[in-house]
């Protein structure tokens, strides 16, 4: 058996053919697809199962897009960017207003409202008073000796400061044992049991560490919790209402080391943006646009959310063209 030795033509010659082969392994391994471009999507926790619903339907529509989804907070979401410096291509909230207080005019210049919502109570079979909480007696069985209730942290994420608006506009209504009502109820809130996010509040609603939580209507319909509605005058689902709901108010830190901001009662709003140093900037777009539209609606709607016939925006500056079939402008709102 003789071996070409590369110093010759025919070593040389070989070794290009072989050198040819191996890229051709290579490329078919590969399948020559263009490269994967990933969407990196900062969100609030309460949209974690509808996100991912569109995340699935979007992927199987765009095969060369891939979106991480990374749930917190909603304050913690936007920290990451405005503190911390990481990129993100799309921020996604579970209050809109937090988006022009945190974001506009450095980190983003557009804000779209995408659906709504509402704080209703979460409870299961394990609760102490189970089947006799209602909403007439909601405030009385919660104060009860023995009842553990949780809250979200007020300064991490939106549902911990819609949380003590609902016990305030509760409290404003009157009637038997509202004197100092939202007071009462925080004090039965135990530190271990004041989570990040309305994840971790789930979790401890689930795990029967405690028996009664505030959460939004849309994650206690997804986990099959027991529900108690609360009037539409207190738990911040009617912007009809909003008037009335700002008479509530909160303190909430917006940005670490610093002193408070005081932000009104205002209906439930969900909103998004692409800041402005977004990676992927147009894959992002796409992704929006695929969420505010017709199928991305269905899915909110499928997962307990009220999606807006069309999200709007407010500011609108520099909007992607690519939303502008999906999203209304300031102007086509107007009265």
């Amino acid at each position: 058996m003789t071996f070409a030795r590369a110093g010759t033509k025919t070593g040389r010659r070989l070794g290009s053919r072989t050198t040819l082969c191996a890229l051709c392994s290579l490329c078919a391994l590969s399948s020559c697809k263009p490269r994967t471009t990933e969407i990196i999507v900062f969100y609030a926790s309460s949209l974690t199962a509808v996100l991912g619903d569109v995340a699935e339907a979007f992927q199987m529509a765009n095969p060369q897009l891939r979106v991480r989804l990374e749930p917190s907070g909603s304050q913690v979401a936007v920290r990451k960017v405005s503190e911390l410096g990481m990129r993100a291509d799309l921020i996604a909230v579970a209050d809109a207003g937090l988006i022009p207080k945190m974001m506009i005019p450095t980190l983003a210049t557009w804000s779209a409202i995408l659906a709504t919502n509402e704080i209703v109570i979460g409870h299961k079979d394990h609760s102490r008073f189970t089947d006799q909480i209602n909403a007439g007696n909601w405030t009385e069985i919660l104060l009860r000796d023995g009842v553990r209730l949780g809250r979200a942290d007020p300064d991490t994420a939106p549902i911990g400061y819609q949380t003590l608006m609902v016990w305030q506009l509760a409290e404003a209504q009157g009637g038997p044992g509202s004197a100092a009502l939202a007071t009462k109820l925080a004090a039965k809130c135990a530190p271990a049991h004041v989570t990040h996010d309305e994840a971790e509040l789930l979790a401890l609603l689930e795990s029967r560490a405690i028996d009664y939580a505030f959460l939004f209507r849309s994650t206690a319909e997804d986990h099959h919790l027991k529900i108690v509605t609360l009037p539409s005058e207190i738990n911040l689902s009617r912007e009809d209402l909003a008037a009335g709901y700002a008479a509530a108010s909160v303190e909430v830190r917006m940005k670490q080391g610093q002193g408070g901001a005081r932000i009104a009662g205002a209906p439930v709003t969900y909103g998004l943006t692409i800041p402005t140093k977004a990676p992927h900037a147009e894959a992002a777009a796409r992704f929006a646009a695929f969420l505010l539209g017709d199928g991305g609606r269905r899915l909110l709607d499928r997962r307990g959310f009220h999606p807006l016939a069309r999200a709007r925006c407010g500011p609108c500056v520099g909007l992607p063209a690519e939303l502008a079939a999906v999203v209304a402008t300031e102007a086509q709102v107007a009265p």
